[in-house]
């Protein structure tokens, strides 16, 4: 059902920027990555500019008394503390994206020339400790900029439109190789002890009414589902975890599931677009809390839609529920930007439940916990094991030694306590009755 609350958030939603599918420069890689990238490219630049102008001016004085090699020193001398200052300006230049275009490129070389022009040369003259920076001596400065410096400023936009966007795309495609090469390469990834972020959202006042698919509709007690959301938290941050409350949404049935809002890899969260209509509206809260934290945001373009319930996530392998709730599309874009971060993708036809996390999780060591009548045909895991429970399935690791099981299934606790793991029982019939299980309550970054 859809209230005039989520009607007046739909445009910003479906208008929102977007990082979809297709190949960007830097979006799939951290902020290290893209510094690193844009310094390299301005050290490249600056030093190409640093060259070209010193044998551009290099000149036997007129007088004959010096060698050429000795003008060739001088000539270095004088605009080598310039280039060094060019090398910041173009990595600060870098780091705001002005690489990605030859405009672009050319216009912040040619910007960061003029300024290290005047601030290399005003330093020279500040280490040199014979003249002070008077109004006339900035003036005279001022003038050089088209007059000594008129080939470093030419040589430097010239290079900042041809030689950097080149540049940022070969080393930013090896960053993204390399990357990938690493996780297939390491393959499981243990759960860390620090670091874990769980972003939450109180149950909203109108959960009764949320959007059911196979079930039918029950009473919530809306008193114990907040009771049982509590214990829920608690129990995240009782194991490492750090939560962040997601802005409340009284009148947003579903927004509880915060899941289904956002796909993490490799700190990259995928902001989704939710299957049913009604759910949008969730989305601006969710990306706000987003911006909070360490990661690049990328999202998903109509029409796909796609709910993160959907995904599981084992190893270097993304699974994604072909489900009422996830189209083609959104499966056809998640793969695109899971395959630029080193993953695969499989496709995971479901049959009678919402999401494949509520049939599928996976244990911290990637075996996978599932309900076998749910699937059609063979199950893809390479590492599976029967839930005793359907509810058992959708289990929630809290380290690598402990693992949350619904109460719902006892059964499936013991199974899990056989193989080892330290297993914690919390009560969430409430959500149950909207469909819901231990993982669609929190997204998690790890």
């Amino acid at each position: 059902m859809t209230n005039e609350h989520d009607l007046s958030h739909e445009d910003e939603v479906s208008t929102g920027a977007r990082v979809a599918a297709r190949p960007a420069a830097d979006e799939p890689l951290d902020w290290r990555s893209r510094i690193s990238a844009a310094l390299l490219v301005a050290v490249a630049v600056s030093l190409v500019t640093l060259l070209l102008t010193v044998v551009r001016l290099n000149e036997t004085d007129v007088t004959g008394q010096r060698m050429p090699l000795q003008t060739l020193g001088l000539t270095f001398d004088f605009y080598v503390i310039p280039s060094l200052v060019l090398v910041v300006f173009l990595t600060i230049a870098g780091w705001f994206g002005a690489f990605r275009t030859w405009f672009t490129g050319a216009l912040a070389a040619l910007l960061s020339a003029i300024g290290s022009a005047i601030l290399g040369y005003a330093l020279r003259v500040l280490v040199g400790g014979t003249v002070e920076l008077t109004g006339e001596v900035w003036g005279i400065i001022a003038q050089q900029v088209f007059g000594l410096f008129f080939p470093f400023l030419v040589y430097a936009t010239l290079l900042g439109a041809l030689l950097a966007p080149w540049l940022e795309r070969r080393i930013l495609e090896a960053e993204r190789a390399a990357l990938g090469h690493g996780r297939q390469a390491r393959g499981f990834v243990p759960m860390p002890d620090e670091g874990k972020i769980a972003l939450v959202r109180i149950p909203a006042d109108s959960m009764a009414d949320a959007e059911l698919t196979h079930q039918e509709r029950a009473e919530i007690d809306m008193d114990l589902a907040n009771e049982q959301w509590e214990h829920y938290v608690e129990l995240l941050e009782r194991y490492g975890w750090s939560t962040r409350e997601v802005a409340a949404a009284p009148t947003m049935a579903d927004s509880v599931f915060v899941e289904d809002h956002v796909v993490v890899l490799d700190g990259v969260a995928i902001a989704t677009r939710a299957g049913v209509d009604s759910r949008r509206a969730e989305l601006p809260g969710v990306r706000a809390a987003l911006e909070l934290e360490d990661v690049v945001i990328a999202e998903l373009d109509a029409p796909a839609t796609l709910d993160g319930g959907d995904v599981l996530v084992v190893d270097d392998t993304v699974y994604v529920g072909a489900s009422s709730r996830t189209n083609a599309d959104g499966i056809r874009q998640l793969r695109a930007i899971a395959g630029e971060l080193g993953y695969r993708t499989v496709a995971v036809p479901i049959e009678g439940a919402l999401h494949l996390k509520t049939v599928a999780t996976a244990l911290p060591d990637g075996t996978v916990v599932a309900w076998p009548e749910a699937f059609e045909g063979a199950l893809p895991f390479p590492r599976v094991i029967a839930a005793e429970e359907r509810t058992g399935a959708s289990i929630l690791p809290l380290d690598a030694e402990t693992v949350a099981v619904a109460a719902s299934a006892p059964k499936t606790a013991k199974q899990l306590e056989r193989l080892g793991y330290r297993v914690e029982t919390l009560d969430v019939s409430e959500f149950e009755k909207a469909e819901g299980g231990l993982t669609c309550l929190s997204a998690r970054i790890v």
